[in-house]
């Protein structure tokens, strides 16, 4: 995954704990809704969710919710495309394990 920060910092993400991974799949159906609504709670918790499965990374990176918007200027949209990019990867994971 390549940042949009000055230094396009390129992270290796792995694979988060089962239970992390449950909390993005119970989330992911209300991503359109809080965006429509305007719901500030439920994006700034969607922010939180995707840093935390961000920390699991092989360079040892760890990022914060406000770190994702300020400093590496990671949009709505990069967030909605993130969370669709990492559910096909996990979904390959599962699939290669199977």
């Amino acid at each position: 995954l390549k940042l949009k920060d000055a230094e396009q910092t390129v992270v290796n993400l792995s694979a988060p704990s089962v239970g992390l991974f449950d909390r993005l799949l119970a989330i992911t159906p209300g991503l359109d809704a809080a965006v429509k609504e305007k719901n500030g709670k439920t994006i700034r918790a969607v922010y939180e969710l995707v840093a935390e499965v961000m920390n699991f990374n092989e360079d040892g990176f760890t990022f914060t919710a406000d770190e994702l918007r300020d400093k590496y200027h990671m949009t709505l949209l990069d967030v909605f495309k993130f969370v669709a990019g990492y559910m096909e990867f996990m979904k390959e994971i599962q699939e290669a394990k199977n």
